[in-house]
């Protein structure tokens, strides 16, 4: 990729101002020269970089893809731009993909590019209709298809623009930008380094055995001391439910050295299951997964009242008598745990927890009549035959982990109000407390586990708005406070589980650049 190029994507009658404009000296936050946000897309897939170059300007920066990266705003936040548009991007092509996109599918308008950096080009892409819903950069809707390029300014505008608006356009980047020329790797932001005794590696990679994506991480540690990490499996695009998803389990014996072979622990034909928990019972050692079951478009949004599969999703449960090798034909507890009224009723994600009485807890969440969703537990004194449900959370949240502590339980929750932070309460047995907020988060499913040595560990992606820098904190006085934290990815990451491995140590599995992680890791101070 050696020179730049200035492509114009042209649309129908234009408005003065632009609706959207991404700078590279403006508005573009990175942490250790990885992008955080570039305005307001704040969702990061992969690892673009922040690049500084030389320009007629002074020193500026602009952002890297490299072919497996993005940069993305949902609908909700982006907006939709119906009708005709324009794009102009000053940008250095060096593959052939996708560079901009829109983040729905049913807004989706792929702008496809290719270049070897040889020449300047001015290309016009035409829509004379349609909707652009959401904005990606560097990929398309399904992040796949991703283009290697430098990307300086973006600017989008609705309508087309007349030759003369063109050429002010084009005249007006060339002034600011001439042809950025890189700086020497001496004068860039240094990478992240890992911090020692941290070992990682790739769990399972999109694509691998056909799945198209891999998401969801549940993780626990047998009585026996193997690993077991359930996760979605993905079959067609990396959509939630509904869709053609099942439960996928993979096993290790040997402390995350090696893995066993996918196996499809839940699978439901047509209907698709996923957002898997999963819970060990040290008692008995039986091995516990639950997983919400969709039949036709019961999920989130097409989920209702009733507890048949026909009305609303099921809340399905599954287990493993011999360490997680064979499994029974799961089963809806719906009936046992469900309000009637409620629009859908299911587990976590992650993992639940056995307290110090025996009592089986699994993080849960439903909404109410009205659609408000509330975190809240399900729990078993039976080692696993019934079920209850507890009173609810403070809404709206959901995806909660669970912990106990001296006095009770301490839950952590996302937040749905989008506040850019953990939510938090703690359970006496009896009520809940007031709920307080704390920690960065942005809306993300985060994990949470006690040590044996009573120390707590909280895993998310340590940000208010960008779902990136996976970091592990940690709590000594029963979630009070919490410790500035250790990063373990510093680039796109979103869900995570841990778990404490025989010889104390935390494993994790977390989702990151182009799948599903797996690391090892100590406490801090140890």
């Amino acid at each position: 990729m050696k020179s730049f190029l200035y492509l114009v994507f042209c649309l129908k009658a234009v408005s003065a101002e632009p609706f959207a404009v991404y700078r590279g000296d403006v508005d573009l936050k990175s942490r250790a020269g990885l992008v955080s946000s570039w305005g307001n897309l704040t969702r990061i897939h992969g690892e673009p970089r922040v690049r500084k170059v030389k320009t007629p300007e002074g020193m500026k920066d602009i952002v890297r893809f490299d072919g497996n990266s993005a940069v993305w705003q949902a609908v909700n936040v982006w907006g939709r731009l119906g009708g005709a548009r324009t794009v102009v991007i000053l940008a250095r092509i060096g593959s052939e993909g996708v560079l901009c996109d829109g983040s729905t599918r049913l807004g989706a308008d792929p702008i496809r590019v290719k270049g070897d950096g040889s020449k300047w080009q001015i290309l016009k892409f035409i829509r004379p209709t349609g909707t652009l819903g959401g904005f990606i950069v560097g990929a398309d809707v399904a992040t796949q298809n991703g283009v290697k390029a430098d990307v300086a300014e973006i600017r989008v505008f609705r309508g087309v623009l007349s030759e003369k608006e063109l050429s002010l356009e084009e005249e007006r980047l060339r002034q600011k930008w001439g042809e950025p020329v890189d700086l020497p790797d001496s004068e860039q932001i240094q990478p992240w380094k890992p911090f020692e005794g941290l070992q990682t590696k790739l769990l399972r990679k999109n694509g691998q055995d056909g799945v198209n994506t891999y998401r969801i991480p549940g993780l626990a540690t047998s009585n026996k001391g193997t690993l077991l990490a359930v996760f979605d499996l993905r079959h067609d695009n990396a959509g939630d439910l509904p869709g053609n998803i099942d439960v996928g389990l993979t096993r290790s014996a040997d402390d995350g050295e090696t893995w066993s072979a996918t196996q499809r622990l839940i699978d439901y034909d047509r209907s698709g299951v996923g957002d898997p928990s999963i819970l060990v019972d040290q008692n008995t050692g039986r091995i516990f997964v639950t997983a919400l079951w969709s039949k036709g478009n019961r999920a989130w949004h097409g989920s209702g009242p009733g507890i048949t599969p026909e009305e609303t999703g099921q809340f399905v449960i599954t287990h493993s008598d011999d360490d997680g090798r064979t499994w029974s034909h799961p089963m809806s507890i719906t009936p046992q745990i469900k309000q009637t009224e409620w629009r859908l009723c299911f587990n976590g994600p992650g993992c639940g927890i056995q307290l110090r009485d025996g009592t089986l807890v699994m993080p849960a969440q439903f909404r109410d009549a009205n659609g408000t969703p509330h975190s809240c537990f399900i729990a078993s004194k039976d080692h696993g035959v019934s079920w209850t449900m507890s009173p609810p959370c403070a809404g709206p949240t959901s995806e909660a982990q669970i912990a106990e502590t001296k006095d009770g339980m301490l839950i952590s929750m996302r937040d749905e109000s989008r506040s850019g932070q953990r939510k938090w309460q703690r359970w006496n047995g009896e009520t809940w407390s007031k709920p307080w907020w704390h920690l960065p988060d942005p809306v993300c499913q985060a994990s949470l586990i006690r040590h044996p040595d009573g120390t707590l560990l909280f895993s998310n992606p340590a940000n208010a708005i960008s779902r990136m820098g996976m970091t592990v904190r940690q709590s000594r006085d029963d979630g009070i406070t919490w410790s500035a934290g250790r990063v373990i990815d510093p680039r796109g990451s979103m869900y995570s589980c841990m778990s404490v491995m025989r010889d104390g140590r935390i494993a994790m599995v977390y989702e990151g650049t182009a799948g599903l992680w797996f690391t090892t890791f100590t406490m801090e101070g140890h």
